[in-house]
Order: C-alpha cells, then structure tokens, then sequence
C-alpha cells in the first residue's frame, strides 16, 4: 500500500512539475518573448539576449530591480552593444513575474536559479511601478504613417471606471484614431492586422501603459507616434484616456447612400467601339499614388505615363476586367472607379461609394457573365455589394453580420 501511495506521490510531483514548467513558459511568451525571444536570443544590436547572459544570471538583484523599475541606456552583452529602454513591468503579478524569470534563468542551457512572488514582492518595496510598454527601438523607429479611415465616428461614449475624458478630447482622440489607427485595429477596435483595442483589455493595461506603447511604438510593427513627432503629449494622453472607453457606433451606409454617390460619367452607348490609341492594353500597370488619392496608368511596353486619374484614397486594389479593357479601383474610402482603358488617354466612365471603409472589388470571368457583374466588400458597415460590372449600379447588398467561427461572438 506505501509503495502505491509513493508511486501516486510521485506522478503527482511530476505532474506539478510539467504545470510549473509551461506556466512559466507560457508567462514568458507573454510578458517577455516579444523582445528576447522564445529561444533567449534577443534581436542582436537591438534586444539583449538572456540565454548564457551571465550578469542576468548571477546579478538577481540588478534583474529583478530592471525588471521591476525598467531600465534604458547603453549596455554591452558578449561584446554587442546595446541602447534600448527595457520598460517596468509593474501590472504583472508577482507570481506571473516570478515564472518568467524562473524560465530565463531555467532554459536555453542557462543554470540560474529559480524566483518565487515573494522574491519580486520583497523586491518590488511596496511600490506599483507601472507599467509602459515596450518601446521600439530607436534605430529602427517607424515613421509610418496609416492611410486614414473615412469612417466617421459616433457621439461620445463615457464608460463608467475608464478614466475622465473632456467632449474635445474625446473628439480629437477619435478622428486620431480613425486617421492612424484604424486601419490595423480595426473601426470597432476589435483588431485587423493590429491587435484589438477593446476597454477590457486596454483598462487592464492603464494609461501609462498606452501612452508609452504609443509614444515608442513595439517590435511588433506598432509606429511610434510620439517620438516621430507625429502625436503631441497632450495628444497621446487624450488617446490613451480615449482608448479605455467603449468605441463609438459608426453610421450605416444603405442602399439610398449608394445610389447618392453613383455616377455614370460615360454611359456605355458612348463609349468608343474599338481603342482609340495603339498602345498595347495587356501590358498597363495601374500603379497606386495613396496618399494623393489617384492611380496612374503606365505603359508597361514603354514605361510612359499615359495617365494619372483621380480615384478613392488609398487604392488598395486595381483589378482588370475579363476582357481587360476596364480597371476597377478601390479606395479605403469605399469608393469604386470604373476605368476605361481603350480610351485615349484612359478615363473614368463610372464611380461609387459602396461603404465607409474597404479593401476589394472584383468582377465578373465566369463564362456566359464576362463583365457583367462587379462585387466588392466593405469593413463597413460589414456587407458586400453586387454592382452592374458595365455601370457600377448597386444591384444587391447582402450583409456579413452574424456569429464569428471561432469564438460565437456576434459581428459587429
């Protein structure tokens, strides 16, 4: 029976073991990998590595304060110099602390001991340091700056528990948002390619948080705002305050708003019979000029210009028609423009407003349909539109709301 017992001992030790272990792994992934990495490598010239890093090793006191209370300034790792800000990681919990750093001093080789929450309590003196953020680096900081979104936002929406914020702020913070960050966060601040920007999360992080986060930028491709003079203080402060409210409801965009923006600027009876010019049309480039808002037309047999046209802003796709005679165009705008390549030089024939943001339009290849139809989808409001392909007239706008796959949540 006490051999059994032990044996049960033993695979529950084990077992507790295995949970420890990926707990600790998992709160280094999440607190700490962005910058070091998962392997302990870092980013040579930019992120100090951890693994064999000697000074992180034997120095717990110096790591645990640098953990705590940041740090920034030039250092040297194995001969590599580094000049970077390390952020104080002050919303972590102690025990999630605690496992990060138990993994770092654990793997990749490294013979380190193990910390405990009240290592980092004892270490931490009391104090709430805050955290900010994970700074881009200086080297290679971005300045890039996101196509606007034409989505206007809503009436101000004050959530209770997020932090004060005045009617002005508020509308200021709001348009920056719809300016810069929409684009990659989404219009709802649900995440596109950015990640989402949701009052639960971002009131979990606090305003210094965001205000750092925005101000630096991260590894992870987020522009820094602030240092590269794009956002003021002031402004940043506002966005961070701003960004821990509920997001406001943009307006919809129905069937009478689209009929409102459709224009037939050469019907299709007086469009010319056959190419008005000897170029060869099956090798045009439709080039985007964004932030102009137009797309130039360039021979791709003599590298000319034949065109430049006005178009949405931001063209994110050009698409050829089967025929190839027509390039439709799409703005972040939501703005549609039928080009008429045959023409000399090329112009617009046709133009539409399908939404308030969008990405793609397409048309018609299927035998029997040869540019009959156009269809093009918009973030929003969330639906996609079935157009004349000779006219851009709205003929069917059908709605992508509903539940999500993955998680069942409803959409918007």
């Amino acid at each position: 029976m006490s051999a059994s017992l032990s044996a049960a001992e033993v695979h529950k030790a084990e077992a507790a073991k295995g949970a420890s272990e990926a707990a600790a792994k998992k709160a280094f992934e999440t607190h700490c990998a962005a910058c070091h990495q998962p392997t302990g490598k870092g980013m040579p010239g930019v992120f100090p590595p951890l693994a064999g890093n000697k000074r992180f090793l034997d120095d717990r006191a110096r790591t645990l304060n640098v953990v705590i209370n940041g740090v920034s300034g030039p250092l040297e790792v194995d001969g590599v110099k580094y000049n970077n800000a390390m952020p104080p990681m002050g919303h972590v919990k102690d025990e999630e602390l605690a496992a990060a750093l138990t993994h770092a001093s654990t793997s990749w080789g490294n013979k380190g001991k193990t910390y405990t929450a009240a290592d980092v309590a004892k270490a931490r003196g009391g104090e709430d340091k805050k955290d900010v953020g994970h700074p881009a680096p200086a080297s290679s900081q971005l300045k890039y700056q996101g196509a606007p979104s034409p989505v206007q936002g809503g009436k101000m929406i004050v959530t209770p528990g997020a932090p004060d914020i005045s009617e002005t702020e508020f509308a200021s913070s709001q348009k920056i948002y719809f300016e810069r960050c929409a684009g990659c966060h989404g219009v709802l601040r649900k995440g596109a390619t950015g990640k989402p920007l949701t009052p639960d999360i971002t009131r979990e992080r606090g305003t210094e948080y965001l205000k750092t986060l925005i101000n630096f930028g991260s590894p992870a491709g987020m522009p820094n705002w602030g240092t590269s003079g794009d956002l003021t203080a002031a402004q940043i402060d506002a966005m961070a305050r701003f960004l821990q409210h509920e997001p406001p409801a943009p307006p919809e965009f129905g069937m009478e708003d689209m009929r409102a923006t459709w224009k037939v600027l050469v019907p299709p009876e007086k469009r010319p019979k056959k190419k008005q010019h000897k170029r060869n049309t099956d090798n045009f480039f439709a080039v985007t000029l964004r932030d102009s808002g137009e797309v130039a037309i360039i021979d791709g047999d003599t590298k000319e210009v034949v065109a430049i046209i006005p178009t949405g802003y931001a063209v994110h796709i050009s698409r050829p028609s089967h025929s190839g005679r027509y390039v439709y165009t799409i703005g972040r705008d939501a703005r549609i423009d039928m080009i008429d390549l045959w023409m000399d030089p090329p112009q617009r024939v046709a133009e539409i407003k399908i939404g308030l943001e969008a990405r793609s339009v397409e048309t018609s290849k299927y035998k029997g349909y040869e540019d009959q139809l156009a269809i093009a989808g918009a973030y929003w409001p969330p639906h996609y539109v079935i157009m004349d392909g000779q006219t851009l007239e709205p003929k069917k706008i059908v709605s992508t709301r509903g539940m999500t796959v993955d998680t069942q949540e409803y959409h918007p």
